[in-house]
């Protein structure tokens, strides 16, 4: 069974009150349910503080689902591999220990990976009108290169911290800003 919500929002209350969150914080694979969601924005009202930023990483399902089910490491170091994207460069051995023990997660197959993804689908998914709504939602191909991931999210974050300057000044026009 998971966690109750209340507990969760509580987890992270206790978490973000501490020093090193006072400039702000990120939660990553929370919340997951507009009940969640709710739950947040009511206890960072609490503390006058608000969700700035969500950011979704888009996906096409049948390519998470291959790249899900292709997973598996070394046993002896854990370096990843992928039988689509990410083959050891020598068949059989670990390009970084040597290693020729290979290993899989018992739940990284293809029915495993359909279940998540429905449940996503399901329960995540009317996250993202909820927060387009508030106009926090930005979406990132989440299948692209990592550098050109990791481009985007920098390019954001620097304009969102262009953004809270102005806001400081007062001179922002949240409906018009965008990436």
């Amino acid at each position: 069974k998971l966690v109750s919500d209340e507990i969760v929002v509580n987890i992270i209350k206790e978490r973000i009150l501490k020093k090193d969150c006072l400039k702000g914080f990120i939660l990553d694979g929370f919340p997951r349910t507009l009940s969640q969601a709710y739950d947040l924005d009511s206890m960072l009202e609490e503390l006058n503080r608000n969700v700035d930023l969500v950011i979704e990483f888009a996906v096409n399902d049948q390519v998470l689902i291959e790249r899900i089910s292709g997973r598996f490491s070394c046993k002896n170091c854990g370096a990843g591999y992928n039988d689509v994207s990410l083959l050891p460069k020598k068949e059989g051995i670990c390009d970084f220990c040597g290693g020729s023990d290979f290993i899989r997660r018992k739940d990284d197959n293809k029915y495993t990976a359909s279940k998540r993804l429905e449940a996503y689908n399901n329960e995540t998914l009317p996250l993202l009108p909820y927060y387009k709504d508030k106009n926090l939602l930005f979406s990132i191909d989440g299948l692209a290169e990592i550098e050109e991931v990791a481009f985007k999210i920098e390019e954001l974050l620097k304009k969102w911290d262009s953004y809270r300057w102005l806001a400081w000044k007062g001179e922002y026009n949240r409906q018009s800003w965008a990436i």
